[in-house]
């Protein structure tokens, strides 16, 4: 029942996709790990949402942080299989496969954007003010073949993305971030940003992503580059080839 739900509707949410004590488990490794080995801090000035979050990547996860990988290869992957058949599992990437993102009150935001990957699975772990997902699921015109990243693309997405034309042909949601709560995506579809942190506690979730067997990425090594790294990006959107 679930998956021509998922595909009318581009996303599902799950509010006890996990107990309040699991959550306070794996916030408690996140805060060891915290201590012990600080985190990396992203900063993207971006004409109005910009890209500003700490993040814990996949490999760091692997090594550090198993409960957390065994989540991702494990109950979550199955009730992704659950929703869209078995033809989905954990990325070949492991940095960019899943994610830990901490969000500081008063300077974080998530730009808008389209993920790499078929789907993403976002896991709420605490209770914030501020930092919604705001989403526009099913609202690509995605190109059909090997065109993901291809300029043509581009510019569709472009013509898409202006406010006005969202008010007029998209369908706004907007989820807040609660404890267990899980809210499931057709990622590479679904236009979505995350509003700036309030209040005086940091925004803390999982990012778990997931696509068909043995699937790269021509824009991989940029896009971790960008959202992994400090460094200075060599294209302007690392979403799209150069």
């Amino acid at each position: 029942m679930s998956q021509p739900i998922l595909e009318s509707t581009g996303h599902l949410l799950i509010d006890d996709f996990m107990g309040q004590e699991e959550c306070r488990m794996l916030l408690g490794h996140i805060g060891d790990y915290r201590k012990h080995r600080g985190l990396l801090e992203i900063n993207r000035p971006m004409k109005g949402r910009s890209l500003r979050y700490s993040v814990i990547d996949g490999e760091e996860i692997r090594a550090n942080l198993p409960s957390i990988w065994e989540l991702y290869r494990g109950p979550a992957n199955d009730l992704v299989n659950e929703l869209f058949g078995d033809s989905l599992e954990p990325l070949q990437n492991t940095k960019a496969g899943v994610n830990v993102n901490v969000m500081p009150p008063g300077r974080s935001e998530y730009r808008w954007h389209y993920d790499r990957t078929a789907v993403t699975a976002i896991l709420y772990l605490n209770r914030v003010e501020g930092g919604e997902t705001e989403l526009y699921p099913n609202y690509r015109i995605l190109l059909k073949g090997n065109k993901q990243h291809s300029r043509l693309q581009l510019t569709l997405d472009r013509c898409l993305q202006p406010t006005v034309v969202r008010r007029l042909f998209g369908k706004r949601k907007v989820v807040k971030p609660h404890p267990g709560r899980l809210i499931v995506m057709r990622a590479n579809r679904c236009w979505h940003s995350v509003r700036g942190v309030e209040g005086s506690e940091d925004r803390i979730n999982i990012i778990l992503a997931y696509d068909a067997p043995g699937t790269r990425f021509e824009v991989e090594e940029g896009l971790d580059s960008y959202l992994y790294t400090q460094e200075t990006p060599n294209t302007k959107d690392p979403n799209y080839a150069p």
